[in-house]
């Protein structure tokens, strides 16, 4: 095709204008990526580090490949330039704002696509917004949600698969027993854990549906019917994979089914889902559409480059200007000082609660680095009179969240220590001095059980919502640059006359005497 470059006022120009209007534009791009660099090698390590979003940097390369393949569109025509991109850049600069503000990563990574893609419909409006819009759909599947929220869903995964999986074996024949996410097969104890609850299948699957989509001329709603069958097919196959599994340790020799299935299993349940995915696919579209294979968004058509009036009196360079107008204040959010508040620290933390005597411990040096906390406080309490069970407590204190430092919800770091969730709810527990809201988890490893108290502690506020705990974080960060907070995290052990009654006396007893003397250590 041959390029055609057009002046504002819609007269043909020189080439050298028309290159360098888009000189300009891919000046601001790149000013654009280098801002966001920081925040990109986050989403570079998470790639590297979790096997759920290991397809990352092939969807980034297919992403770029598809930019490249649909290039015509940027080349070819005039520019009908569009104020509504100006409105998506300043909307994409309050949501990088606002994540910083809030502590949470997910949505920078978000905030960059939305950036780039206001960039191209304000330089080139509609045709150019066209043009990068596929790739921007397609890194979309490639970036790790909050972390909370992949907490919830896996613990949902993980419940629905062992129901399931037991479903299944049960119909097969097989006796077994069901205890939360442990299945017993009499011979074995399989568990369901964090790793298996699906979501290295279903984060990759759901990515290939959505590039699947993109290989057909089809519309944007059969495309979005491919990602929920590719939804669909990954959580129910993981748990077609759990009762073959189960099936095997039943019928076969335990050693074989760990050797050879464990080893080849994964890839040939993607492979095998899919080939579902498209068998259903194939389904839901006419033989003209299956025939288009080959000729979706990787094929520029000549409706992709019709020639549009050039519209707009503006010149690209404003662009570059609104990006060079951010930058400071990008870096300016980043570095920003958050509101400390005064406080004692830990180290005078009183080892008497209510009676009961403490006796302090500390987290190895991995934990620390991981955590990444301001001050901390690690202990048992014991009742010296008495022989009931000891409770543990556990408070990890953040001065300021803005940089991404923040707790980490015990639904992650619970299964990541070996332990099984049987049982979680909000409650809300009447003390003394107040009624505070918090999560009741019971645990299993093994034989060993424990009951488990723990909230979200910030700004005088006892939550137990992640997701109310982001908001209020939110909130506050942007009313007065407060973003401190703690997690509060209470355990006791379930054994012989300890009951799951008498554990419940046992933290409640202890949280209306801890409530007492947190303020000066966690501000209000």
């Amino acid at each position: 095709m041959v390029s055609e470059a057009w002046t504002r006022d819609g007269m043909n120009d020189t080439d050298h204008s028309f290159w360098r209007e888009q000189a300009i534009l891919i000046t601001a791009v790149v000013l654009a990526i280098l801002l966001y660099i920081p925040d990109g090698m986050l989403l570079w390590d998470n790639w590297v580090e979790l096997e759920e979003f290991n397809h990352g940097p092939l969807m980034l390369v297919v992403a770029l490949y598809l930019l490249w393949k649909r290039k015509d569109m940027l080349l070819t025509g005039a520019p009908s330039r569009s104020w509504l991109g100006l409105g998506v850049m300043v909307f994409a600069a309050l949501l990088y704002l606002v994540s910083i503000r809030a502590a949470v990563i997910p949505p920078r990574h978000y905030s960059i696509l939305i950036l780039i893609y206001g960039l191209f419909l304000f330089a080139g409006g509609k045709r150019y917004g066209n043009c990068v819009m596929p790739s921007l759909v397609l890194m979309l599947f490639a970036v790790p949600p909050p972390a909370f929220v992949n907490a919830d869903l896996t613990w949902a995964l993980q419940i629905f698969s062992t129901d399931l999986s037991v479903q299944l074996l049960r119909l097969a024949g097989v006796s077994v027993f069901q205890d939360g996410n442990v299945i017993d097969l009499g011979k074995m104890k399989l568990e369901v854990a964090e790793a298996c609850a699906g979501l290295r299948y279903l984060y990759p699957m759901v990515g290939l549906g959505a590039l699947s989509g993109m290989l057909f001329d089809i519309s944007w709603a059969k495309r979005g019917l491919f990602l929920i069958i590719a939804a669909v097919v990954a959580i129910l196959m993981n748990s077609v994979r759990i009762f073959l599994t189960g099936l095997l340790v039943d019928t076969m020799d335990i050693s074989v089914s760990e050797g050879f299935f464990h080893l080849f299993e994964g890839w040939i349940y993607f492979i095998v889902s899919f080939a579902i995915v498209l068998g259903l696919c194939r389904l839901v579209l006419k033989k003209a559409e299956w025939d288009s294979l080959g000729n979706g968004l990787f094929v520029v058509t000549e409706d992709d480059v019709q020639t549009q009036e050039p519209t707009g009196n503006y010149r690209p360079v404003t662009v570059l200007a609104a990006i060079v107008i951010f930058l400071p204040l990008i870096f300016f959010v980043r570095s920003g000082d958050a509101e400390i508040p005064d406080r004692q620290t830990f180290s005078s933390f009183p080892l008497d609660i209510g009676g009961r005597i403490g006796r302090e411990r500390t987290l190895s040096a991995v934990e620390l680095e991981v955590l990444q906390m301001t001050d901390y406080f690690l202990g048992r309490y014991r009742d010296p009179d008495t022989n009931i069970p000891p409770v543990s407590l556990f408070i990890g204190y953040f001065e300021s969240q803005k940089a991404g430092q923040a707790p980490h919800s015990p639904r992650v770091c619970i299964p990541a220590g070996g332990w099984v969730i049987t049982d979680i709810e909000t409650i809300e527990l009447a003390l003394d001095t107040r009624t505070i809201s918090l999560n009741r988890v019971i645990i299993e490893r093994g034989e060993i059980k424990q009951l488990v108290y723990y909230w979200y502690q910030q700004r005088g506020k006892y939550i137990a919502n992640g997701y109310e705990a982001k908001i209020d974080l939110l909130l506050g960060g942007i009313t007065s640059s407060r973003t401190d907070g703690a997690l509060v995290r209470l355990v006791v052990p379930i054994y012989g006359e300890t009951t799951v009654e008498v554990a419940d006396k046992i933290l409640t007893d202890f949280a209306g005497d801890l409530v007492k003397v947190l303020p000066a250590y966690v501000p209000g």
